[in-house]
């Protein structure tokens, strides 16, 4: 994290003053991102939506910042998935990435930041920031491009790794100057995974049977490749609940499987509760192993009682 010297300090305090900033207000955004900004009215312009811009003559609105960070997001993590899954073909990679710099996502990131009420809308759109996506995710590409602008690639990769991937494959950031440095570290990781996944196949062979541990970061994905696998029918969302007041949704999500209800899950976005539902199905389906998987291909009657103890 770079840090501001005393001049610094006094130029943002009189830009609080001038802009009506909260001091406590910055300083907490900056905590929450783990970055400091050298320009705060760079820094101010990635939380400013054009409904808010166009109602005080004088701001500048974040789609400039929008469009800039999208890319550098795009970059980021699609070289990340090109190194850390060698292996894996084009329309996988773009899957995993989908998964990670999509609207939900990201709004799901900026929720979990706590930096959803930080947004300056307009009038107009101040009561509905809970119903637009895209207010969330163009904050969050918006902050990446300033963060780039402000102290470089280096710290906008930082700033990715520790909130879009930090719960992937390899966890930790290694700088873009050390990279070649740690290139023998990185193939030597590559290959442990190689030998990992040639062991775990042996085991699943000897056992004909699927642990829960198989279960991955992407819930949805490894769902839809079991039922592909087995073939147990069509999986399907639908949202069955949603509770909460307007500003703070909750969603209730179940899937099913050829016509039958498996699982469902609750989260903050559908998103959320999709993920949460895929994974109370695979553990069903992965409790009760290779067997009861085949046996699914009829009608799933068994899978249905398990899922309505469950549920």
């Amino acid at each position: 994290m770079l840090g501001r010297g005393r001049s610094d300090e006094r130029q943002i305090q009189r830009t609080c003053r001038r802009k009506r900033i909260m001091i406590f207000e910055l300083s907490e955004c900056e905590a929450i991102i783990g970055y400091k900004f050298r320009d705060i009215e760079l820094f101010r312009q990635c939380f400013t939506h054009a409904s808010y811009a166009n109602e005080h003559p004088g701001e500048k609105n974040n789609e400039r910042l929008e469009f800039f960070g999208d890319k550098i997001l795009d970059f980021v993590v699609t070289e990340y998935l090109f190194n850390s899954y060698p292996d894996e073909d084009e329309g996988k990679l773009t899957e995993r990435r989908k998964n990670l710099v999509s609207k939900e996502p990201l709004t799901e990131v900026i929720f979990g930041l706590g930096l959803d009420g930080h947004i300056n809308l307009g009038k107009s759109l101040a009561g509905n920031k809970d119903k637009n996506e895209k207010f969330f995710s163009s904050l969050y590409e918006a902050l990446v491009a300033g963060i780039y602008i402000d102290g470089g690639l280096n710290e906008a990769e930082k700033f990715i790794y520790r909130t879009v991937l930090k719960n992937s494959k390899q966890q930790g950031f290694v700088s873009r100057q050390n990279k070649k440095a740690a290139k023998k570290d990185e193939n030597s990781l590559v290959k442990s995974d190689k030998v990992a996944s040639k062991e775990n196949k042996k085991t699943e062979k000897k056992s004909e049977v699927l642990t829960l541990n198989a279960v991955s970061k992407d819930p949805k994905t490894e769902l839809q490749e079991y039922v592909q696998k087995f073939k147990l029918g069509e999986i399907k969302y639908e949202q069955s609940g949603k509770t909460g007041p307007d500003n703070s949704p909750e969603f209730t999500e179940a899937v099913t499987i050829n016509g039958k209800t498996v699982a469902s899950g609750k989260g903050k976005s559908k998103k959320a509760a999709q993920k949460e539902a895929a994974a109370s199905a695979l553990k069903i389906l992965l409790k009760n192993g290779k067997k009861e998987a085949k046996q699914a291909k009829k009608p799933l009657k068994k899978h249905k009682k398990v899922a309505a103890k469950a549920n």
